[in-house]
């Protein structure tokens, strides 16, 4: 599809409440529409649930599993990360699925140190990353913090991501850090970014689609919310045309 809808979702994910973060997850999930770009936030099923990771990573790969089966209902492509084991190391991973397939995972790049998240994670390597090809277009998945770091999306455009794919926990202290890279980066790679950061006390909302001009298509600031725009990727070309860089 050259034309669809992204949506990117916005709640709170409260550290080790699975069953009501999930709740939450599937419930804005109904709120989209079939054929379409789904965008999650940052371990959102299980926050950051440091004190309880074994069960973390099983009630991830449950909700890994239960998404596939719902990408393929609903004929959704769905971007979400997760605890991962992978030979007894932990990590932060994104999973793409397509329809029923998953099509990518790969580990998070460059973890939060001062979040602590370098305590817990084992950080994967930039020959990690990678692009998916599905439904909605050459998917780059970005996580969180790695949207600071000019040469993991350089290398994921190079790759041939046309969407750039942010799901993140990203705190309320930097949330102008957070609107202005969006765009900027969409700016500098003239490539769409769909953000699906938390919300809460701690987390910065401000969840948004921007285009490959930099233009804010969608955003909510705050609160729960489910995040609306239309992804043209003629656009991109458009955009180059009319200045290459």
């Amino acid at each position: 599809m050259r034309r669809f809808k992204a949506y990117a979702l916005q709640f709170e994910s409260s550290p080790c409440s699975f069953e009501r973060n999930y709740s939450t997850l599937l419930t804005l999930l109904n709120f989209c529409a079939p054929n379409s770009l789904v965008v999650i936030p940052e371990v959102a099923a299980t926050g950051f649930c440091y004190e309880r990771k074994d069960e973390a990573v099983r009630f991830s790969e449950r909700v890994f599993s239960e998404l596939i089966d719902f990408s393929k209902g609903l004929s959704l492509t769905v971007v979400i990360t997760g605890f991962e084991l992978i030979n007894g190391k932990l990590f932060n991973s994104v999973k793409v699925f397509d329809r029923g397939r998953e099509v990518l995972s790969r580990p998070k790049v460059k973890l939060f140190l001062p979040g602590g998240e370098g305590e817990h994670f084992s950080a994967g390597s930039l020959e990690d990353l990678n692009v998916a090809e599905t439904s909605a277009g050459v998917l780059a998945p970005v996580i969180c913090f790695e949207l600071r770091f000019h040469g993991v999306l350089n290398r994921l455009k190079e790759l041939g991501g046309e969407v750039f794919a942010v799901p993140a926990q990203w705190g309320r202290a930097r949330r102008e850090h957070w609107e202005v890279l969006l765009r900027a980066r969409a700016i500098e790679l003239q490539r769409f970014f769909v953000g699906a950061n938390g919300s809460g006390k701690e987390m910065a909302g401000s969840s948004a689609i921007v285009d490959p001009w930099g233009r804010v298509i969608a955003q909510n600031k705050d609160g729960t919310a489910v995040i609306e725009g239309e992804v043209n990727l003629s656009l991109i070309e458009q955009v180059e045309k009319k200045l290459p860089l």
